[in-house]
């Protein structure tokens, strides 16, 4: 019986030192697993069509625990960047894939002569249209995108996100802040 007890001490022990696996997380409520993909050959090969350099696609997996509906968004995630600390939200393919209109933000700062005093004017204006959207691109992002439902079933998708410079998986990591709680995903 002692003998009993020494290998369950032990063995919870040991679960307690085991870590996240890279490129996975999870808690009582969800499990997450995500693969980083920023290599514009390997995006285009994923969505099936080009993308612009800066973006950094995320293939997620998120499997509820818990017996009810757990609701999921790509609003959910932030991707961010251990370099320099760089986040960035979730973007909506209409968001890369243009055909909105812009808006145009300027400010002007003006001095009156007096150290340290100055006058800041923020003036809104609207923008020319953007370019066309791009509806092959459109079709592709929407069809692979991570759906936002609720859901007692795992979902699969990519999330999409704008970083500036070269990026590395090993350099990013996800965090997810959602209806199941805090986590955070390190990818390799």
């Amino acid at each position: 019986m002692k003998r009993l007890i020494a290998m369950m001490i032990s063995i919870s022990a040991l679960a307690a030192d085991i870590k996240s696996l890279p490129n996975q997380a999870g808690n009582g409520n969800i499990d997450l697993a995500a693969t980083a993909i920023v290599d514009s050959k390997e995006i285009e090969h994923t969505l099936g069509v080009p993308l612009e350099p800066g973006y950094v696609l995320v293939k997620l997996r998120a499997s509820p625990r818990t017996a009810e509906a757990i609701r999921i968004s790509p609003d959910d995630f932030t991707l961010i960047s251990r370099k320099d600390g760089e986040r960035s939200a979730a973007l909506d393919p209409v968001q890369i894939a243009g055909g909105g209109d812009s808006l145009v933000l300027s400010s002007k700062t003006h001095y009156d002569g007096s150290p340290g005093v100055s006058n800041t004017s923020v003036s809104v204006s609207p923008g020319k249209s953007r370019k066309e959207p791009d509806k092959a691109l459109m079709e592709a992002l929407k069809a692979k995108m991570l759906p936002d439902k609720e859901t007692k079933d795992p979902v699969e998708g990519l999330l999409y996100f704008l970083m500036e410079g070269k990026n590395k998986p090993k350099d990013l990591g996800l965090l997810y802040k959602g209806a199941a709680g805090r986590l955070s995903v390190d990818f390799r």
